[in-house]
């Protein structure tokens, strides 16, 4: 029987005390403390997908939350991410939105 949740996890408590070359690992592993607790499972193993937004800003700054989905059977436990892309912050999803191509023309003439 598989059973399937998602998370939405907060990775900068596990970071924030750590020194600044060491905040990726101390993520990705803070994600596998909070899998393996809530699932009650020692066995977690995070996809690539998890792995690669996890150092997708470097080792010093990883994303402050992640959203994953969770499938346990029996007793592995798999998470996969929901998105592929990073999260994008809205002022710059607004600032992308709001500029047209002929604005971006007239910068270039300038």
């Amino acid at each position: 029987m598989t059973e399937e949740k998602i998370y939405d996890i907060p990775l900068r408590k596990y970071y924030t005390e750590s020194g600044r070359r060491k905040k990726a690992p101390h993520a990705a592993k803070g994600v596998r403390d909070f899998i393996a607790r809530k699932t009650r499972s020692s066995n977690v193993l995070l996809s690539t997908g998890v792995n690669e937004l996890i150092w997708s800003r470097g080792v010093s700054h990883p994303p402050a939350k992640i959203r994953v989905r969770v499938k346990k059977d029996g007793d592995k436990v798999v998470a996969d991410l929901i998105s592929a892309e990073p999260p994008v912050k809205e002022k710059e999803q607004q600032a992308k939105v709001s500029e047209s191509p002929k604005q971006e023309a007239k910068k270039g003439e300038a």
